[in-house]
């Protein structure tokens, strides 16, 4: 089928308070190679309430057009008054690709658009990509219980759409003179197209050491057999003043709570130091680390996380990490020594 006409990458921008999220951003960055790649344009839809002023910075980080829907009923994420008015406008246009994060907001408009534009949409995308001789966008994601990695793509329909899991590409650098076109698009819409009615928001309590936000992460998996081993992991974030991370098995075992579990059935990590003790490197856990610096340490010389790692330590973790933790704590006596002599 012939698809030339349909051009154009586009992402929907996700805002909270007035302000893009990072997932945006992320995408915008896969947005500029793809149209790069395929010598399109990189295109933002942009809605919210009072959100004219982010649209400099979208230009900033890869988009060649913005374009602007307003409405103080877009105050608040609603699916059925987001899916009137940009799927309406997706209508009129012929767009090559769409991107759309794979947040609670874009879990729930993707689909909603993807049955306006009668195609597909690709759930929780990991790595983006695109074939170079057909043009083809192949939107790799886990399947199978999360054992293998699927490719899919969609030569029969357009747009070609999916969601993509925050986190997992790196945020693109800003430039300012860089040059966009920004559009406002006029919005009519009444409080009978809301789908839902808002009456209060109750914002939930913020971990102390978010994962997300760690630089320094400690992680356990299986190889740990005990939960006094697993206390020693601890020992050791404390002392790196980092965060404690789990696999999955870990957490269905009780050990802790599923905000800990780290991997494409948890959460999406990028920190500049990663440890991890006992985890084999199975696929559905190393697809959620992107780490700067990773070392790993496990019994077994042939664990599949050796090939990941930048460090590999062939060790048992029940006797390993209580040296490490006096290592730690030896240079750090050293360091603080040191300090206090200087003072003097």
């Amino acid at each position: 089928m012939d698809f030339s006409d349909y051009q154009g990458i586009y992402v929907v921008a996700e805002t909270r308070n007035g302000k893009v999220c990072d997932i945006t951003a992320e995408l915008i960055g896969q947005a500029r190679c793809l149209a790069d790649q395929k010598k399109q344009k990189a295109i933002v839809l942009l809605a919210g309430r009072n959100v004219a002023g982010e649209a400099e910075r979208l230009t900033a980080l890869g988009a060649d057009e913005v374009y602007i829907f307003e409405s103080p009923l877009f105050d608040h994420y609603d699916g059925q008054a987001y899916e009137r008015v940009l799927g309406s406008f997706l209508c009129e246009r012929k767009a090559d690709t769409i991107l759309v994060g794979a947040t609670a907001a874009g879990r729930d408009l993707a689909p909603r658009l993807s049955a306006k534009l009668v195609c597909g949409v690709t759930a929780d995308v990991t790595e983006l990509s695109a074939e170079s001789d057909t043009g083809l966008v192949i939107w790799s994601r886990p399947a199978m219980g999360d054992h293998i990695m699927a490719d899919i793509v969609s030569p029969r329909f357009r747009p070609q759409m999916g969601t993509v899991r925050p986190g997992v590409f790196p945020m693109p650098e800003e430039d300012r003179n860089r040059q966009g076109r920004v559009f406002r698009m006029p919005v009519h819409l009444t409080a009978a197209d809301m789908g839902t009615v808002l009456k209060r928001i109750i914002p939930g309590e913020k971990e102390s050491d978010p994962l997300e936000e760690a630089r320094i992460v400690v992680a356990g998996g299986r190889g740990i057999r005990s939960r006094d081993e697993w206390q020693g992991l601890y020992r050791l974030a404390a002392l790196l003043h980092g965060s404690v991370g789990a696999t999955r098995p870990i957490c269905e075992m009780g050990w802790e709570p599923h905000s800990r579990q780290i991997g494409q059935t948890g959460k999406l990590i990028a920190p500049a130091v990663y440890f991890a003790f006992g985890i084999s490197g199975a696929m559905q856990h190393i697809c959620g680390v992107q780490a700067d610096i990773m070392i790993a340490v496990n019994q077994d010389p042939q664990a599949p996380i050796f090939q990941t790692a930048d460090y590999a330590v062939v060790a048992d973790v029940k006797e390993f990490p209580p040296l490490f933790i006096e290592a730690v704590e030896s240079l750090k006596k050293r360091h603080a020594s040191q300090v206090s002599v200087c003072r003097l």
